[in-house]
């Protein structure tokens, strides 16, 4: 007969065979655990950079780099990477549980939280090299990448610049209706602040020395679960390419740095993986105010993931700009990266411009007699060319080019460079000086081909700008190229939702109060807390090489920035509206002050 322990460890074992997990490990948020279950954890931490296992985790991050930044695979990766992170601390103790952080109950303020005190994580790293000098990890010496003090240093000197609200992160969750469109938000979006704002080990690819590595990415990967819960039925089985370069991703492909796992046994948390996340509550809170703001602003209440209508399948998305030869309307899709306000190619643009358009009549080829007007026109032109360089994989060479080199080159010719063979030399200086960029090499040799130095003296400034309206808007130009390398783009953020806020009138205070029960606080006078300590801040914009590092496009995280802040301002503008980060941070600081009779 059959002793039941072994009957039991069989059953357990056909359950993981089968993709079934019985009892799913719970992953609370860090500051619901008690002291003695966080001290618990921060020691099996510690002992996991004692027997080596941090380390390799590190090199794994950092050998795998290139393949899991800026790719499809990248929530799939930091999953199992997390996971892998999880098995290791219970295996040195079984049991203890291992949390997240929810960044987005900080993102007003992030230096104020709890986390980044000694009780918690530690604080800002001290001295030349920025070692932690506080907390449980304080004084840790790592391996990887090679021999060093744990490092933080924090992107405003002694704080923290502000992180994604919770209401953006829910607005993403609500308007993506596909894996990859989800991914590349959270990706070239709330990722890197989070990431940045921490710094020094945390900025680099060794980044998981750094114990915030996995709590902050236990939130990214929060993230992901939370969307897929919202429809069960299919994102529990959805991976795609959406938004990324790349084509022919399957659930098959096999995981970088897992070569047992593919990623279909990562989709589904709660059965190979066998855990699931408990909220804290900033979800359910924002939730709450957004039904709120559906209500006042008569927009149907939508839940995570109901399809915008502006969202079209992947295959009516992006089609490359034709308009600069006369060939009619431009086919850039309404949500573009790259663009500005709406994401859009202005029309006047999309088309082939008339060169007086640009630059006025009496312009010469020294620059001398350009007006007022011609000049802002032709800041607005390469003004738009900026805003359309991106980072992304294919394209990293060329937008380089483009932004640091050939805008200004362009500007400084057209305006003062134009000699005799003004045009010729022009597209010499292209061919010799900018011989990385593909896309205004091609334009050169064009204009060399057709201008042969015999047949004229040179192209005139209207040759010149006619030649570079192609170059930049033409099926084979340069806006042609960048939409190439983005592929389809689906929005990731809702369009105009700032105008809907404009329809809200004000919030109730039994709305509030509903935020604060929600998130367990204690009730907090609004009227006696400064305003500017009740608004919404901006987020930060990251620098450049953190979007070329991790193979990201700078010009779609602008764009998702800029939808960002009109969301905060819409928020802002609404009386008695108070953010689950902004409640979370006043009830910390303002949290034994209550409500007066009329508050």
């Amino acid at each position: 007969m059959a002793r039941p322990g072994l009957l039991l460890g069989l059953l357990a074992l056909v359950g993981l065979v089968s993709g079934q997990c019985a009892k799913p490990r719970q992953r609370p948020e860090i500051r619901s655990l008690s002291p003695e279950d966080r001290g618990r954890f921060f020691r099996a931490l510690n002992e996991l950079r004692n027997n080596g296992e941090l380390d390799r985790l590190s090199k794994m991050h950092v050998d795998n780099a290139d393949t899991i930044h800026g790719h499809p695979v990248f929530m799939v990766f930091h999953r199992v990477f997390v996971n892998d992170f999880a098995s290791a601390i219970e295996k040195v103790d079984p049991g203890v549980l291992v949390p997240y952080w929810d960044w987005s109950l900080d993102a007003s303020n992030p230096i104020a939280s709890s986390v980044f005190t000694a009780d918690y994580c530690g604080g800002n790293g001290s001295g030349d090299k920025s070692c932690v000098a506080n907390g449980p990890f304080s004084n840790w010496e790592m391996k990887v990448d090679s021999p060093h003090c744990l490092a933080r240093k924090f992107n405003q000197g002694d704080s923290i610049a502000p992180f994604w609200p919770p209401e953006a992160l829910l607005s993403m969750q609500r308007t993506c209706n596909q894996y990859g469109a989800l991914s590349s938000g959270i990706e070239n979006g709330c990722h890197g602040a989070v990431h940045l704002g921490i710094s020094g080990d945390m900025s680099t690819m060794f980044a998981p020395n750094d114990p915030f590595f996995f709590l902050h990415h236990g939130m990214v990967d929060k993230l992901w679960y939370d969307w897929q819960l919202a429809g069960p039925g299919e994102r529990f089985q959805m991976y795609d390419g959406v938004n990324y370069a790349d084509s022919g991703v399957s659930a098959d492909d096999v995981i970088p740095g897992y070569p047992n796992m593919r990623v279909k046994d990562a989709l589904d948390p709660r059965n190979g993986l066998c855990y699931v996340y408990i909220d804290s509550g900033s979800g359910a809170a924002t939730k709450r105010l957004m039904q709120e703001v559906d209500r006042q602003s008569g927009a149907p209440a939508a839940e995570a993931g109901q399809q915008p209508p502006s969202q079209q399948p992947p295959q009516e998305q992006a089609k490359p700009v034709d308009g600069a030869n006369g060939g009619g309307q431009s086919g850039a899709p309404a949500s573009f990266p790259g663009g500005g306000e709406g994401g859009t190619v202005p029309g006047d643009m999309a088309n082939s411009p008339s060169p007086d358009s640009i630059v006025a009549p009496g312009a010469t080829a020294g620059g001398s007699g350009q007006s007022a007007g011609a000049t802002s026109q032709l800041d607005a032109l390469t003004s738009q060319v900026s805003r359309l360089s991106g980072d992304g994989t294919d394209r990293a060479e060329a937008s380089a080019a483009l932004h640091d080199q050939q805008v200004g080159f362009l500007k400084d010719m057209i305006l003062n460079g134009m000699g005799q063979n003004g045009g010729v030399d022009m597209a010499s200086a292209f061919l010799h000086h900018h011989h990385r960029s593909r896309f205004l090499t091609r334009r050169a040799a064009a204009i060399l081909r057709r201008t042969p130095p015999q047949e004229t003296p040179g192209l005139d400034l209207n040759g010149i700008l006619s030649g570079l309206a192609t170059g930049l808007l033409g099926s084979d130009g340069v806006v042609a190229d960048l939409l190439k390398g983005l592929g389809h783009v689906v929005e990731v953020l809702p369009q105009g939702l700032g105008k809907t806020l404009e329809a809200v009138g004000s919030i109730a205070k039994d709305v509030t109060d509903d935020v604060f029960d929600i998130l367990k606080l204690p009730k907090v006078d609004l009227s006696k807390v400064p305003e500017e300590e009740r608004r919404i801040p901006y987020v930060a914009e990251l620098p450049d090489w953190w979007y070329k590092n991790n193979n990201l496009n700078a010009t779609y995280a602008a764009q998702l920035r800029a939808q960002v802040h009109d969301m905060i301002d819409g928020f802002n503008r609404i009386p008695g509206y108070i953010s689950p980060a902004v409640a979370h941070y006043v009830a910390g600081k303002y949290g034994q002050v209550t409500y007066t009779a009329d508050g």
